[in-house]
């Protein structure tokens, strides 16, 4: 049965991005699928499987006390289960350097919920806690 686009969007939404800026790891985690898949095409990364994600996401929340997505555009196709999200991002590392970039990203849903693909446009170079967990 296909979700619903406003389930597919508070999957992306709630489940994604707001538990990120929540630095909440296993809020996280649980919307992720055991094989997923997420990549940055830009910066060169791939992280494939939820332990890869995992070490990435922890990483990225540990580099970045400050993580502030928002101002969210979302375009969502119930009949396969996707979404494209279009947002800003405000991210402070430990030293207090700020970043701001303007991304988007396209997500695969599977039938229970789980979060099954991640691609990722930046649009900004990615370093700093981005590189824990790459397979490239």
């Amino acid at each position: 049965m296909n979700q619903a686009r406003e389930q597919l969007v508070a999957t992306c939404i709630k489940g994604f991005f707001e538990m990120l800026n929540a630095h909440d790891l296993e809020g996280v985690m649980r919307g992720i699928a055991d094989d997923c898949e997420m990549r940055i095409p830009s910066s060169n990364f791939t992280y494939t499987g939820k332990a890869a994600l995992r070490d990435h996401l922890e990483d990225f929340i540990q580099s970045f006390p400050s993580i502030h997505f928002r101002d969210f555009v979302t375009a969502a196709d119930p009949h396969e289960n996707r979404v494209a999200i279009r947002f800003n991002i405000s991210l402070i590392d430990d030293e207090g350097e700020e970043t701001h970039m303007s991304n988007c990203n396209f997500f695969e849903i599977r039938e229970d919920g789980q979060i099954e693909d991640i691609l990722i446009f930046a649009s900004a170079p990615l370093s700093k806690g981005f590189e824990v967990g790459n397979n490239q």
